[in-house]
Formats: C-alpha cells, sequence, structure tokens
C-alpha cells in the first residue's frame, strides 16, 4: 500500500514535467486578464449596444409615425441603401394600403422589445389594428439606418380541443 502511494506521489510530479518537456506551454503563456478587465469591456459594449438599441426604438416609432400618416418617402428616408434598393417608397406604401385593407387603421402599439443579433439591434413592436394585431420587427445597423423591416401578423393562442 506504502508503495502504491510512493510511485502515485512520484507519478502526480514527475507527469506535469513530462507534459513542460514534451513541448507544452507554461501556465504563464496562457494566462488571462483580471476578469475585471473583461468586465469593463463587456460594460462599454453593453453601453454602445444599449445606445444602438435606444437609436433603433426611436427610428422604428418614426418609421411606424410615418407609415400611420402616409408619409412613405419619410418613412424611407432612413433605409440603408440595400433596404431603398429593395423597398422603395412607392412599394411601401402599397404594401402598407394592403396591410390597411386586410386588419384596418393603426389603433396602437405596445411595448417593444430589443435584442442585439449579428451586430445588429432589433426592435420588436406590437402593433394593434381594428381588426388584429401585429408586429414589427425592425433591424438597425451599425450606423443606425434600416437594414430590414418586417410585418408579421401575431401569433394566436393554440386551440385547445
Amino acid at each position: 500500500m506504502r508503495r502504491q502511494l510512493i510511485l502515485a506521489t512520484l507519478a502526480a510530479f514527475i507527469m506535469p514535467a513530462m507534459s513542460l518537456a514534451a513541448g507544452q506551454q507554461h501556465p504563464a503563456d496562457t494566462a488571462q486578464d483580471h476578469p475585471a478587465a473583461s468586465a469593463h469591456a463587456n460594460a462599454m459594449a453593453g453601453a454602445a449596444g444599449a445606445a444602438r438599441i435606444e437609436t433603433c426604438t426611436a427610428t422604428t416609432n418614426t418609421l411606424i409615425d410615418h407609415l400611420e400618416k402616409g408619409d412613405f418617402m419619410a418613412a424611407t428616408s432612413n433605409f440603408d441603401a440595400n433596404m431603398k434598393a429593395n423597398l422603395d417608397a412607392n412599394k411601401l406604401g402599397q404594401f402598407w394600403k394592403q396591410v390597411a385593407s386586410h386588419v384596418g387603421t393603426l389603433q396602437g402599439r405596445g411595448t417593444p422589445q430589443n435584442m442585439m443579433y449579428e451586430g445588429h439591434a432589433v426592435i420588436t413592436l406590437p402593433l394593434h389594428f381594428e381588426k388584429g394585431d401585429a408586429s414589427a420587427q425592425v433591424a438597425c445597423d451599425a450606423d443606425g439606418k434600416v437594414a430590414g423591416f418586417f410585418l408579421r401578423p401575431a401569433s394566436t393562442p393554440a386551440s385547445s380541443g
């Protein structure tokens, strides 16, 4: 028993020395900064993300304001180049009029939800129309420009039965 204990103790000391001699890095070579440094970086990234979300929320509300007023040129004024190329004021106006023909006029807005996704601030804004609800989803790029706009019908609860 004593012999096994001595061998186990020797193995505990010899194995790390052998692995270092076999070309493994010294622990100091892979040392990382104190967590406080990354916490500071995360806080700064969090503050930047929060500012981008706040900007995108304001952009989303302005976009919906313009749609509600029927000012489709102003509604597209904060679109990025790709959005402008694919959804000009004319197309957006036709789309919004089609929405109104199905669900009526916009009656109110809910509380926006937000998140950061693949470098974009994404705002989901519940919209309440005369005949139903929908969610507007707006993605803003790093410059605060609208890089995506979707309008989805609100999900309906599953029927039990």
